[in-house]
């Protein structure tokens, strides 16, 4: 008989450590899992916010807009005569600025020394996600006047 009662007891002590060793596996399983969702998050964050910067480096080197003198073009610069016309090609052709610009709204502001305000591409989602707005501080040139005037272009980029 002692014998049969060393073997129960042999038994519940297994048992108890194969419970606590699948406990801590659960456990270990939930940890891994909490720690990959919040990777998985920051990683869809920072590829919005690539997508976003890249959207804003598009609308802001399009060569459209830009200044140039003898063929040398001016980095952050942007004519005003060829943003006047840049806005009626963009709304006559709006599918092939939609594969570049996406589902955004492109705002120009003349900050100083006047104050004006330009949208140069509005395309906006009627139910969005998220907005990411970026500005970029830019020069803009009249050439007409030969005069530079400071502004800020406002691209906001919606997401789904």
């Amino acid at each position: 008989m002692p014998n049969k009662k060393s073997a129960q007891i042999q038994m519940m002590e297994t048992m108890a450590v194969l419970f606590i060793f699948f406990i801590l596996v659960v456990l270990g399983i939930v940890f891994y899992a909490k720690v990959l969702k919040g990777n998985l998050e920051q990683q869809k964050e920072e590829s919005v916010q690539l997508n976003a910067i890249e959207v804003a480096q598009r609308a802001s080197s399009l060569p459209e807009l830009q200044c140039s003198e003898d063929n040398i073009v001016s980095d952050n610069c942007i004519d005003l005569i060829k943003l006047e016309s840049a806005r009626e090609i963009m709304q006559q052709n709006y599918v092939y600025y939609y594969d570049r610009l996406l589902f955004s709204t492109i705002t120009v502001n003349e900050v100083y020394p006047d104050s004006k305000e330009l949208v140069l591409y509005s395309r906006p989602l009627d139910e969005f996600s998220d907005k990411i707005t970026t500005n970029i501080p830019i020069s803009l040139f009249d050439p007409i006047e030969n005069k530079n005037a400071f502004g800020i272009m406002t691209v906001e980029l919606f997401l789904k």
